[in-house]
């Protein structure tokens, strides 16, 4: 491929996990590849920001799902552990329902049917069975669906697939699945939970989404030391090695088409003239805002049909006290979920009772603090459709510390040293997020696979996206599936002479 591919210029938008882990496997194949990124360092919402000797990860801090990041590396003959250290936790997280009422799910299976049994007759038989269940279909999507692309509906249309796709449960809702397994609100929950930081909710995702309660209990949770940011240096370093070149603090204004090919890229540093355009940033913003409307392949009336995955109104916190009653990861599960997801996605408002997610790296990490001191980040997934202005945010912050204090039994607002709040305007300004969303499309029935959108434009020739938006999906493991993905079209259609 070297001679298709050598000096041929291929431009990445976005030094995001997907965009440095995408430019790498293109220039290892030859191409000349450049990343452009907007913001003043990599990562894009894994983005670290440090202040008075704290260090956060500003947002994805669940590193699960290791096979995504060791396929990876493998592929430049490569471990992740060659760029940075992991340990795996133990217990994985604490989740408080409550003022004294609180437990821990442990890195030992064993234990976690004993904690179920508490909760209902039989639960640690009935847990098995649920994680047997979710363990089959994580293989199914992981073997059959997760590493292969979708472009009409003969894709679909495979025997394989579609039989692979019934086992798959993708017609039931997973809120009806769970129930089929569990009596108990808790144990429901506990299984429940990962659906909502994918973007979607128990009652309208799929119940082929319960695979993550195998991806937390079976295969794990981990920590990379130092945090989310040593990854993101680890693919960056990797790119690099690759001949990689990485340009910040340039901002992609508008994409030049000719013919139905993209012909330059006009950033607020000049001008660039392409060959391959890879688009790993906003989706909606690459269409709406970079191409003239004739060269859009999905108009704003499309958009505005879609369902938009949560915000985040999220809390950095550097405390001048050790803390007693967290865990590395902690959950608040509230009582009424049903009435916490309708805000979420149906009946927009600011939740006076959400679910919360707290973590403390600094538990298992204590390079990310001065030494006495613990680092807390506190997170509350809200409907994109809200206004956001520092007016409420104060308020809401004093809210989310009273009921957090409350729940734990800890007091540490007093010792707040480091504290910033940020919400939609920061997804938008930072990223140019779509109405403000953390997390892109939601994960429905209907916006899976081939129902996200595609990896290549329909109306550009030499353009390509990647990213959460695109197929698989929400989160950082299927977010650089999706830039292989995104490579793999690209070098195909070189090499058919399609581009």
């Amino acid at each position: 491929m070297m001679n298709e591919t050598k000096g041929r210029k291929i431009y990445v938008i976005g030094a995001g996990f997907c965009g440095l882990s995408s430019a790498a496997l293109l220039a290892k194949e030859g191409f000349d590849v450049t990343v452009l990124e907007k913001n003043d360092r990599p990562g894009g919402r894994a983005m670290v920001w440090k202040k008075d000797g704290f260090t956060f990860d500003m947002g994805p801090s669940w590193y699960m799902m290791l096979e995504a990041f060791d396929n990876l590396f493998e592929q430049f003959g490569k471990k992740p552990e060659d760029y940075y250290e992991t340990i795996r936790l133990n217990p994985h997280y604490r989740v408080f329902f409550g003022k004294n009422d609180s437990l821990d799910i442990m890195d030992d299976m064993q234990k976690n049917y004993e904690l179920f049994d508490t909760f209902e007759k039989d639960g640690g038989e009935k847990l098995k069975k649920f994680i047997e269940s979710s363990q089959q279909m994580y293989d199914i999507a992981v073997g059959e669906f997760l590493y292969r692309d979708y472009w009409s509906v003969r894709d679909l249309l495979d025997k394989t697939l579609i039989i692979d796709g019934l086992k798959l449960h993708i017609f039931k809702k997973l809120n009806k699945y769970t129930k089929k397994f569990f009596d108990s609100d808790k144990a429901r929950k506990i299984v429940q939970y990962h659906v909502a930081f994918v973007g979607a909710s128990p009652p309208t995702s799929p119940a082929v989404y319960s695979m993550l309660a195998h991806v937390d209990m079976n295969l794990g949770i981990y920590y990379p030391m130092g945090g989310f940011g040593t990854i993101v240096d680890g693919i960056m370093k990797l790119a690099k090695e690759q001949g990689v070149n990485i340009e910040f603090n340039t901002e992609v204004l508008n994409i030049e088409v000719e013919d139905e090919k993209a012909t330059k890229i006009i950033t607020n540093k000049g001008e660039y003239e392409a060959d391959i355009i890879l688009n790993t940033a906003d989706y909606h913003h690459g269409e709406m805002d970079l191409l003239e409307k004739k060269y859009r392949s999905y108009p704003e009336k499309y958009w505005k049909k879609r369902i938009i995955a949560p915000s985040a109104f999220l809390i950095y916190l550097g405390l001048n006290k050790k803390l007693n009653n967290f865990l590395h990861h902690n959950f608040y599960f509230n009582s009424d979920w049903d009435k916490y997801f309708d805000q979420l996605f149906d009946h927009p408002e600011w939740p006076e009772d959400p679910s919360i997610y707290i973590t403390v790296p600094s538990k298992s990490d204590p390079s990310l603090v001065p030494s006495g001191k613990e680092l807390m980040t506190i997170l509350v997934l809200v409907s994109p459709n809200l206004e956001d202005n520092e007016t409420h945010r104060e308020p809401y912050f004093d809210d989310i510390i009273q009921k957090v204090e409350e729940l734990t039994g800890e007091q540490f607002k007093d010792t707040i040293e480091v504290k910033r709040i940020v919400a939609h305007e920061h997804f938008n300004k930072t990223f140019n997020a779509y109405k403000g969303t953390a997390l892109g499309l939601a994960h429905t029935l209907f916006q899976t696979a081939l129902f996200r959108p595609h990896h290549k434009s329909d109306k550009i020739n030499n353009l390509y996206y990647a990213g959460h938006y695109t197929h698989p999906g929400v989160g950082v493991p299927v977010t650089i599936i999706s830039g292989q993905l995104a490579y793999e079209k690209i070098l195909d259609d070189v090499k058919n002479n399609i581009v």
